[in-house]
């Protein structure tokens, strides 16, 4: 997984998943999202995501809704758009 800052947008790209997301990068992630005050997560450059990219989601909400943000998400790959909607979150994601 890599990160990028650009503006208010925190870029997304190569593999969101349970193999490739260390606790460095969860910590990395939600380092920014606190301190940057994001307010887009742009994951148009996800090469593959699974359930660990759904879990960054959801940890990106719960942060944004805690420091009164207003959190969007863009670029969003189809089969990760199908995960969220099986696990309930889709809607609350976007």
């Amino acid at each position: 997984m890599r990160i990028d800052i650009k503006n208010q947008t925190l870029v997304i790209s190569e593999q969101v998943t349970m193999s490739a997301v260390r606790k460095q990068d969860y910590e990395q992630f939600c380092h920014h999202l606190q301190m940057q005050k994001i307010s887009e997560i742009d994951l148009s450059q996800v090469t593959e995501s699974d359930s660990a990219c759904v879990a960054l989601l959801v940890a990106a909400k719960r942060i944004a809704s805690h420091h009164a943000l207003d959190l969007h998400v863009n670029g969003i790959p189809a089969g990760l758009s199908m995960l969220m909607t099986l696990y309930g979150v889709e809607e609350w994601i976007q």
